[in-house]
């Protein structure tokens, strides 16, 4: 199931009068005629609990928030709030703080004029969505989350966007400087120790309750294998499917835009490969009964394969030695080596079976009733 991770919003107020919010406002005059300009006013960022944040600007006639409803106020947002209505509630809340009027939902439209040879653009009377983000988690399978995450990555999505895999093998972004749409796969395990440590540099620390959440939190997602999925919808496709009108969109009319990854899923079958140095193998296996010895067999092993006689080189019992340990793991230095007829180093490979994250019983679904009754204050 998809939910929010990101939600920017903005609604004008025409008759304006509205206080202003931000850090800085800077005051403008037009030079040729020497009229006043509305005020240029900058973000003023909020910081709630578990530094979370958000940001809110007003300058005086437009109002705006951006931010993570589903991250705020919260230890994380592994699951996260699945209604539009949920995170407007949630920016309705700080904006009161600040005796700014709510986002509400749009009723009437009007085309806004535009200069001659141009088309007409729609406006309305509520809110208006510049971006949003939609998210959702697939369970892989243990240890299997680079696999499948690279994959992917050898496709494109949609219409020819094409994939960006990080060095790390961890994340693939499609679409990554679009004004039309961002998708993305990453390791949410993996995420969550980024952020941990990061947390833990700072001066106030972690404390040992949220220590011991996020902890879990981690074991559960390297447990099955979590990959995240994240569609990020930019103001030109909001625009240009009339998905930026609150009140006027329903979550399902997003989910038909959200498919160019599971069509790719549909279309390709991944495989984990686990792989084995031979000198693994055959401990493993017992063939040795040290690491120096299982070194040595692996050694003249490799001499074979690149074409050596090894006959030349060791003593008869030295040769049927390493022959017998080597042919514990299926590899016969007897033989001619022939790459095109094996792998001494594959373990095992499976085909990658998705399904969808189950959230387990210990976890904090977002309330937001309960996000609402937190403090919060200006960060900057």
């Amino acid at each position: 199931m998809f939910f929010i991770d990101q939600l920017f919003m903005q609604q004008d107020h025409q008759e304006g009068n509205l206080p202003l919010v931000g850090r800085h406002v800077i005051e403008r005059v037009d030079l040729e005629t020497g009229e006043k300009l509305p005020p240029s006013v900058n973000q003023k960022v909020l910081e709630g609990s578990f530094s979370t944040k958000l940001t809110i600007r007003c300058d005086g006639t437009r109002v705006r928030v951006e931010g993570n409803p589903s991250r705020w106020q919260r230890i994380d947002n592994l699951f996260g709030l699945q209604t539009i209505d949920e995170c407007v509630e949630i920016y309705n809340h700080v904006l009161a703080s600040y005796d700014l009027p709510p986002f509400t939902k749009n009723t009437r439209f009007a085309h806004r004029q535009k200069p001659d040879g141009k088309k007409s653009s729609l406006i309305g009377n509520g809110a208006e969505i510049t971006l949003i983000d939609w998210t959702r988690n697939h369970a892989v399978g243990k240890g299997r989350e680079q696999s499948f995450i690279r994959g992917l990555s050898s496709m494109q999505i949609g219409r020819g966007r094409k994939p960006k895999l990080y060095p790390d093998g961890g994340t693939c972004n499609w679409g990554e400087a679009s004004t039309w749409m961002m998708s993305k796969l990453y390791d949410k395990a993996r995420e969550l120790k980024r952020h941990l440590m990061k947390a833990q540099r700072k001066k106030e620390g972690v404390s040992p309750e949220v220590l011991q959440y996020v902890t879990d939190l981690i074991s559960y997602c390297e447990l099955v294998g979590v990959v995240r999925e994240e569609h990020s919808f930019r103001q030109t496709l909001l625009k240009r499917h009339n998905l930026q009108f609150y009140g006027n969109v329903t979550e399902q009319d997003f989910y038909q835009h959200l498919q160019d990854i599971e069509s790719a899923m549909k279309t390709i079958h991944i495989s984990h490969d686990e792989h084995q140095t031979i000198a693994d193998q055959l401990l493993s296996l017992g063939a040795v009964k040290s690491r120096q010895a299982a070194n040595a067999t692996q050694s003249y092993a490799m001499m074979w394969q690149h074409g050596t006689d090894l006959r030349q080189i060791l003593g008869s019992s030295q040769f049927y030695e390493h022959k017998a340990r080597l042919k514990a793991i299926g590899i016969d230095i007897g033989q001619q080596f022939d790459v095109s007829r094996m792998c001494p180093t594959l373990k095992r490979s499976e085909v990658i079976e998705v399904k969808p994250l189950r959230v387990p019983d210990w976890y904090k679904m977002p309330i937001v009733a309960e996000s609402n009754v937190l403090p919060f204050h200006a960060y900057a």
